[in-house]
């Protein structure tokens, strides 16, 4: 089936999932705010996936950046500058724009026959796809919810499998309860490439074509602000799939197929914070269905932080 088929059935799908959430919310309920002691966990509502931290209880222009390190398994080290910014309008909506940039990463060769010796080669300062977001919260009677949605414009190079060529979008529906220090969740969502999926992973490819994405899982409030999520996932595709790889001869190999982006697997993520503007963050990662293993550290330096109380704390206290 054509992939324009897909599209208005998802978007309706989805936006079924956002009704209940949002018509329980009470007409003469505020939206709770999020604590200003409490440091950001990875996948609170009013995070920016790749820079946590623009809280939006801070309302207004914010901005921030990661550095990260990121290892996988097939094709070794990568650093990525990711500067975000955003904006929030209310307790409710916020929008924010990020974009990746791979300042060192191995890509496989363009040669038409490269030595065995050099089937890597070296790459530094490409672009990826920015992505622009759009986030909605509200707070029913039993969990809170998050929709989130996401569109990308097309910045990164194609010749080396960081862009379709094509705008993509995706919308996921988060919900979450947290029982005293512990937060299970659950996120549904559906869109037209890999690379809105599981953002906080770095993949050496992209993809094109509909599918849909599941995620279960908790996050825990440890000591200090630190805090850690484990979380399993699925993805499944619907229909035909595009996989976007490194170019020979300026042609783009694509791999296509029904179940060429199937995957599923596990996340598990820990954030320290450090002081109110900088978080220390790591994760690791493993593909079951393709048995790959991705682990990053990085740091995360936020522009305008919310103000500690009498709770809050940095690591530093653990040592005086």
């Amino acid at each position: 089936m054509p992939l324009k088929r897909h599209i208005p059935t998802t978007l309706c799908l989805l936006l079924l999932f956002a009704l209940p959430a949002g018509a329980q919310l009470p007409h003469d309920q505020k939206p709770l705010e999020p604590q200003a002691s409490a440091q950001p966990k990875p996948g609170d509502a009013q995070d920016v996936p790749e820079v946590p931290g623009l809280s939006t209880s801070l309302h207004g222009w914010n901005a921030g950046a990661t550095v990260t390190g990121v290892h996988e398994s097939t094709t070794g080290w990568a650093t990525i500058f990711i500067p975000a910014i955003g904006y929030s309008f209310n307790d409710i909506f916020s929008i924010d724009a990020t974009v990746p940039i791979y300042m060192f990463r191995l890509a496989p060769s363009l040669a038409t026959h490269p030595k065995p010796n050099a089937l890597l080669v070296n790459q530094r300062g490409e672009p990826g796809d920015i992505v622009f977001g759009l986030h909605a919260q509200f707070i029913p009677r039993l969990f809170q919810y998050q929709l989130t949605g996401l569109v990308t414009a097309p910045t990164g190079d194609e010749a080396y499998g960081l862009s379709t060529g094509r705008v993509t979008f995706d919308i996921s529906n988060r919900f979450e309860r947290t029982y005293r220090r512990i937060t299970p969740n659950l996120e549904i969502g559906g869109g037209d490439s890999t690379y809105l999926v599981n953002r906080i992973l770095n993949k050496n490819y992209t993809s094109l074509g509909p599918l849909a994405h599941f995620q279960i899982g908790l996050s825990a409030e440890l000591i200090r602000g630190i805090s850690f999520e484990t979380d399993a996932y699925e993805q499944l595709p619907i229909g035909d799939q595009k996989i976007y790889g490194p170019s020979r001869k300026s042609k783009p190999p694509v791999v296509t197929g029904h179940n060429v982006t199937e995957d599923n697997g596990f996340i598990n993520a820990l954030d320290i914070p450090l002081d109110r503007h900088i978080t220390f963050s790591g994760y690791y990662s493993r593909s079951l269905r393709y048995r790959t293993d991705t682990a990053a550290i990085g740091v995360t330096y936020v522009l305008r932080a919310t103000q500690p109380t009498e709770e809050d704390s940095s690591v530093n206290d653990l040592f005086r």
